[in-house]
C-alpha cells in the first residue's frame, strides 16, 4: 500500500484490542469507553488504522465530518 498523501510505501498498519479501556482528549474534554466507530481509527474493542511513517498521514477518508462541532456532538459521553 502507498500513502494516499505522499505515495510513500512506508505505511504502518496498527491493530490493537483495548476493550472498554480506550481514552481520548479533545481540548479540555475527555472520553473513556469503547473506541468510537465514526472517527476513522476502528471501533468497539479494536483500534485499526494505517499511517505513513514519512509524512504522518492517517490513511482513510477525512475530515470526519463537514460540520465544525459534529465530532463533539457524536460523542455524548464526553466529560469536562
Amino acid at each position: 500500500m502507498e500513502c494516499q498523501r505522499c505515495e510513500s510505501p512506508r505505511v504502518l498498519d496498527v491493530n490493537s484490542k483495548c476493550s472498554d479501556r480506550f481514552s481520548m482528549w479533545l481540548g479540555d474534554k475527555t472520553y473513556d469507553g469503547y473506541v468510537p466507530e465514526d472517527i476513522g481509527i476502528g471501533g468497539s474493542d479494536y483500534m485499526d488504522f494505517r499511517y505513513c511513517l514519512d509524512c504522518g498521514q492517517i490513511q482513510g477518508e477525512f475530515p470526519v465530518s463537514g460540520e465544525e462541532d459534529a465530532f463533539e456532538e457524536m460523542n455524548s459521553e464526553w466529560e469536562d
